[in-house]
């Protein structure tokens, strides 16, 4: 049976500081991530290489990079200091998704 107190812990705000920068990290790829798929619709111009449009680059290698750093920190929130918030766990799962994908688009580009 689940108690009051874990249900709470788990909906509630990260409750240790890895957790809150997994969280942190979160909302920097939910904010870089649209503005990048933005940018990239409305800026459509021959992109030859991946850095022949800077600003394209900056875009999506920080909002990737913020989303597998989340993981990172929320994975070791959880496990070294027993974080259970669902947004600390949101983070792991966004960012181990965007890491496998970039995993996946560098191993096996098309």
């Amino acid at each position: 049976m689940v108690s009051d107190r874990s249900a709470s812990r788990f909906l509630a705000l990260p409750s240790t500081g890895w957790g809150y920068w997994s969280f942190r990290l979160l909302v920097v790829f939910l904010t870089l991530f649209p503005t990048w798929l933005a940018y990239s619709m409305f800026r459509r111009i021959p992109r030859p290489t991946f850095f022949s449009d800077p600003l394209h680059a900056i875009l999506l290698l920080t909002a990737a990079g913020a989303a597998v750093l989340g993981a990172i920190l929320g994975a070791w929130a959880v496990m070294g200091r027993g974080e259970r918030s669902i947004l600390t766990f949101l983070s792991i799962l966004i960012g181990g998704f965007v890491g496998w994908w970039g995993g996946a688009e560098i191993l096996f580009p098309h």
